[in-house]
């Protein structure tokens, strides 16, 4: 049995990764796509984390500019 340190760091990592693939099913649609060959399927599932990290860095950029509101609605 491991020491109970190691156990604790372990169950956060796992704790992490679960809210990511929860996050990744419900917020960007990780499982709308139908795809229809193995090899798609992997390529998709290389492209999700990559696509989640490009937007968790832009977060800076993106927080500061909200859209404009658009005028002559109300």
């Amino acid at each position: 049995m491991p020491p109970l340190s190691e156990v604790w760091r372990l169950y956060l990592r796992r704790f992490t990764v679960d809210h990511w693939y929860r996050f990744l099913k419900q917020r960007l649609h990780g499982t709308l796509p139908k795809l229809s060959t193995p090899k798609q399927c992997e390529r998709w599932s290389d492209l999700m984390p990559m696509i989640t990290w490009e937007l968790w860095l832009a977060r800076d950029i993106v927080a500061d500019n909200p859209l404009p509101s658009p005028k002559g609605r109300g």
